[in-house]
């Protein structure tokens, strides 16, 4: 059977006997009371694709959704649950006093891309005794106590949610700490779409193509005790490079040597249920952590990979912020779930030289209340695309409220000069 047939196959099982395929599949008999509303929406989303054939058809029936009278169920606890347990929790993040932040440097680690993926994260994290337990904390703050079972069921049936590859690796990482692999498998899931970041492309007066970018969280006082830089190589070559957290196997933020770097930041769009559902019915939505890293790791292009970032379903909104190896390569990509909304290339980004991406849609003003674009723009100005350099876009990034009390880690890289990659832990 093609993986078109089985698509098809599954979508049909749901059409026809909606209430056995959730009870069987996700569902405690104490929660099938809840088999309709999830039903329903279902039958909606089908609804939304019948008859459309390509990305675009897709995209534009599925977002008009987002107007849908099954908003009114948000509260549903089945259905919090099982988007807690399938996508992440979504933090509320706001972006905090600025304090004058100490910086430190993330401890270096190589991950060797020979090894099984299960035996390749344990030297990482038995570095991190308290990993395990910091973990259960951020999960026990995002997930109601009588949803912690269903995190287990996840966790026994990994390999129908995640690439193989990344669920082995998550296995490993569980095994190493002596920790549950329902939490290693939510903490994971929980990073992708709940950080508030600023990156920053732009070129230098010679065409050389920089990237700096804060990352802000909540729980920065954990996060920064996990923060790491990690080499990922093969046959004893860096692969790809990514400043990342200890047993998180995504990555957010990562740099291939003479080709491209990425960035990933939080773009807050669309009902929270759509992201559960297509993740649901969409085999080829891709967290997107994973995606980044797939990406990092099998794209040779800067071109290539904007393709790819661009086109690949996603289980939630965000903006891809890309720059390449060579003279004029940078672009924000503002991505929805399925298909990008728009590609914002560096030179068409006044003044030419630069683009400045936070968590807005360029096209619209910033709120008044976290308005961080205006100051890095400001600041990029003031700097000049003659002085451009890790120390000065260091600066640039150090500038309030750009750098503020959420903020968690700093990076500057260039793909054409990958030495020169400088990342900062920043700490009040």
């Amino acid at each position: 059977m093609s993986d078109s047939e089985h698509h098809d196959n599954k979508v049909d099982g749901l059409l026809t006997q909606p209430s056995l395929y959730w009870s069987k599949t996700y569902l405690s008999s104490r929660r099938i009371k809840y088999v309709l509303i999830v039903s329903v929406a279902i039958g909606q989303v089908i609804s939304c694709w019948s008859g459309t054939e390509t990305h675009g058809d897709r995209k534009r029936a599925c977002d008009n959704l987002d107007q849908s009278p099954l908003s009114q169920y948000s509260h549903t606890p089945l259905v919090v649950t099982m988007l807690v347990l399938l996508l992440s929790a979504v933090v509320a993040v706001s972006v905090g006093t600025p304090l004058s932040l100490q910086d430190s440097t993330p401890q270096a680690f190589t991950v060797n891309l020979d090894l099984a993926p299960a035996q390749r994260w344990g030297h990482v994290v038995i570095k991190f005794s308290k990993l395990a337990k910091d973990a259960h904390k951020v999960i026990a703050s995002l997930v109601p106590e009588d949803a912690i079972p269903l995190v287990e069921e996840i966790g026994s049936e990994l390999d129908s949610y995640l690439p193989l590859e990344y669920a082995d690796e998550m296995r490993g990482i569980a095994t190493a700490m002596n920790a549950s692999l329902g939490d290693i498998v939510l903490v994971n899931l929980a990073y992708d779409i709940t950080a508030f970041c600023t990156s920053i492309v732009c070129q230098d007066s010679k065409g050389q193509i920089w990237h700096a970018r804060n990352l802000d969280y909540s729980y920065g006082d954990i996060l920064r005790s996990i923060t790491i830089k990690v080499d990922f190589q093969k046959g004893g070559q860096t692969v790809y490079t990514g400043v990342t957290f200890a047993g998180y196997v995504g990555l957010l933020t990562g740099q291939r040597p003479q080709a491209f770097t990425v960035t990933v930041d939080e773009r807050d769009q669309g009902q929270w249920w759509m992201n559960l559902l297509i993740a649901i019915l969409d085999q080829t939505a891709k967290p997107l952590s994973l995606l980044v890293r797939d990406v990092l790791a099998t794209s040779p292009t800067y071109a290539d990979a904007v393709e790819v970032l661009s086109s690949t379903d996603t289980e939630a909104d965000a903006y891809f912020i890309v720059g390449g190896a060579k003279s004029g390569e940078g672009v924000v990509i503002t991505k929805s779930r399925i298909g990008a909304d728009d590609l914002w290339y560096m030179n068409e980004a006044a003044p030419g030289w630069f683009v400045v991406e936070t968590n807005y849609d360029h096209w619209v003003l910033p709120p008044t209340d976290d308005n961080r674009r205006d100051p890095a723009v400001n600041a990029m100005k003031a700097m000049g695309q003659g002085n451009i350099s890790v120390t000065s876009l260091y600066n640039v990034i150090s500038t309030h409220p750009v750098l503020n009390n959420k903020t968690v880690y700093s990076i500057v890289m260039s793909a054409a000069q990958p030495t020169a990659l400088a990342s900062w832990i920043r700490t009040p």
